[in-house]
């Protein structure tokens, strides 16, 4: 493949974000010190304007006002926040207190979770290998409970969290820049909530200039791998190569946990990890099917807006 082509056609984009993102924890490990609610509220503060230059760099149309406007949609972003929030959080408090391995293993298990809600909610039928994905990445989870010393619980709140934000965003069509923009924008009270009952207590106000350098440094660390995924993604046709790309990001999570931060990876956790991979393998191998089988009587998708950030 040509450079120009390689540029053009959004897979180097859109895999630099999963990149940016499958190495965040490296940042994060810089602010140790600092409490999961803190960097997430001023998160939150500082991404505010870079979403808005964001929207203007990308020549985006302002639509932000007018869906917090419209009382459906309204509902909806507003459940979306608060399952993107809880990602955010606790994404930001494994980081944080050495737990990046179990952060990693919620995105592996987001297939599951997402066929749970489809066969659920959207009263979806699974097909023989997405039972198969289904009853491996079962075992794994079940097995984590069993053998681990405490049960899994930020595993499966990342993993809830991230699976119902993608079912929710399909409920009302929003471009991924105006969609984050608005959700960015409802988290702001909660964001000064938490930082006016703590005034006097922060890491921003007790730290050195270095950790208000990095706090602040959390906002584009959010918004450029935004921005980078945006602007790839809107340019592939290939919906399964997307699907795949996106286990970049718990993949360098891993790799990172394991060699990077020491974290421990015994025989009851390598076994949970196998077990999930084997399903994350089946479910790969289904959804590369069956685009095969739809492409020829689906045209292709040009200008594909991403469902999720």
């Amino acid at each position: 493949m040509h450079r120009s082509n390689l540029l053009q056609g959004g897979l180097l984009w859109t895999t630099c974000a999963y990149v940016i993102w499958g190495l965040t924890p490296l940042f994060y490990q810089h602010l140790r010190g600092v409490e999961a609610m803190e960097i997430f509220s001023l998160r939150v503060l500082c991404s505010v304007p870079l979403m808005a230059l964001l929207l203007w760099v990308t020549v985006t149309p302002l639509r932000v006002f007018k869906l917090l406007m419209e009382p459906k949609t309204f509902f909806w972003l507003f459940l979306s926040t608060a399952c993107i929030s809880t990602s955010w959080y606790l994404n930001t408090w494994g980081a944080t207190n050495g737990q990046v391995l179990m952060v990693s293993l919620a995105y592996f298990l987001t297939p599951l979770i997402s066929i749970l809600i489809g066969v659920f909610y959207l009263r979806e039928r699974l097909t023989p290998l997405q039972r198969v994905a289904l009853v491996l990445c079962a075992s794994g989870f079940l097995y984590a409970c069993l053998s681990l010393n405490s049960f899994p619980w930020l595993t499966i709140g990342i993993a809830l969290a991230f699976g119902f934000y993608g079912v929710i965003k399909k409920q009302v069509r929003i471009d991924t820049l105006n969609g984050l923009t608005a959700e960015t924008l409802l988290m702001v009270p909660l964001a000064l909530f938490y930082l006016i009952g703590t005034a006097g207590h922060t890491q921003w106000e007790a730290g050195d200039d270095s950790i208000r350098l990095l706090l602040i440094l959390t906002a584009p660390m959010t918004v450029l791998p935004l921005g980078l995924f945006a602007f790839g993604v809107a340019r592939m046709n290939n919906l399964t190569t997307i699907a795949i790309l996106q286990y970049i990001e718990p993949t360098l999570y891993f790799l990172l946990a394991v060699f990077v931060f020491g974290e421990v990876i015994d025989m009851q956790r390598l076994t949970t990890f196998g077990l999930v991979w084997a399903g994350f393998i089946v479910f790969s191998i289904d959804a590369a099917r069956r685009a095969k089988l739809a492409k020829p009587a689906k045209p292709a998708a040009a200008g594909l807006e991403p469902e999720t950030a």
